[in-house]
């Protein structure tokens, strides 16, 4: 038995936190922070929660922060410490395009790009008792009343909200937006009549269109979307917008390589689960895992694209 077991079982000895070496690593629970309202992208990763603990051998606590576009949790993640006990959970909007808007005290490099899990385009919908049956309906609805329609995002700056801006510059039309701290609470808005559409992710929204609450109009993805491929892309349409967002994991930039890459290599064993991955099929969602390397790649690729997009619009980079 070493000193540190011998010491411990005797009751005698506490090593502190800062002690333990990466290779220790972990060795208490690990939160991970959600920046948005539940009922939304923490669904991607509740199912991850017991797999993720069979690997690591510690509790997984997920936590949902929500507030301005997913930068009030973000940043809570930037500034804590890089010891791999406090992981962030998020889309690309927090990390790359919310910064620009809001003037966030973060960049996406002041993170460490642990694993993608989910990449998904953004689904336009509408009610079901909308005028709006198809998106050839909104965009001639959107041109004939400029600036009267209004949709739901999950928050100014996200990503969400950069496609929806995108959509209406390529389109040459004006829609007004309603941020909510979230897509579950922008759904709620939707089918509350509080507002006419909504701008979100399919797993969010298509369970909705298959009820027969709600109409899908179309899809921001280069290519139609396997788990719904009955609704067109908007280049279909002539309206040049394609745009996915990601979901990930993300450390604290500092984090020694060694702790990223075991979370990573955890995060890769329980996304490989096949009820995992039937049950994000089920629920319209597309695994598409990234470690770090590829990961930092993917994400700067992303903020090369909505930099320039802002720019393209006339938007304030802050």
């Amino acid at each position: 038995m070493n000193f540190i077991r011998f010491a411990t079982a005797m009751g005698v000895f506490m090593l502190p936190q800062t002690g333990f070496s990466a290779s220790d690593y972990p060795v208490k629970p690990i939160r991970v922070i959600v920046p948005y309202a539940p009922g939304g992208s923490d669904l991607y990763i509740r199912p991850l929660q017991e797999r993720l603990q069979e690997r690591l051998g510690q509790p997984i606590v997920v936590e949902n922060v929500g507030g301005a576009g997913g930068v009030v949790g973000s940043a809570r993640v930037a500034s804590s410490k890089p010891d791999g006990y406090t992981v962030l959970f998020a889309g690309s909007g927090a990390i790359v395009t919310a910064p620009k808007v809001t003037g966030a005290t973060y960049t996406w490099r002041s993170f460490a790009p642990v694993a993608n899990v989910i990449s998904i385009p953004f689904t336009l919908v509408a009610r079901a008792n909308s005028r709006m049956k198809t998106f050839d309906d909104f965009l001639s609805q959107a041109k004939s009343e400029p600036g009267k329609i209004n949709y739901a995002s999950p928050g100014h700056g996200t990503s969400t909200q950069m496609a929806a801006d995108a959509m209406a510059a390529a389109a040459g039309i004006s829609i007004e937006e309603v941020p909510y701290q979230g897509g579950g609470p922008a759904l709620t808005a939707l089918l509350s009549d509080i507002v006419e559409t909504a701008v979100a992710t399919p797993s969010i929204v298509m369970p909705q269109v298959k009820a027969g609450k709600l109409v899908a109009l179309a899809v921001t993805g280069e290519q139609r979307f396997p788990t719904s491929s009955d609704v067109p892309t908007m280049r279909e349409k002539g309206v040049d917008v394609a745009v996915v967002s990601r979901y990930g994991f993300f450390m604290p930039r500092e984090t020694p390589r060694e702790i990223v890459r075991q979370f990573s290599e955890a995060v890769e064993y329980a996304v490989s689960d096949k009820h995992y991955v039937d049950l994000m099929r089920d629920s319209y969602n597309e695994i598409e895992f990234l470690g770090p390397a590829k990961y930092a790649e993917a994400v700067q690729e992303e903020d090369t694209y909505f930099t320039k997009l802002m720019q393209d619009m006339g938007m304030k980079i802050k």
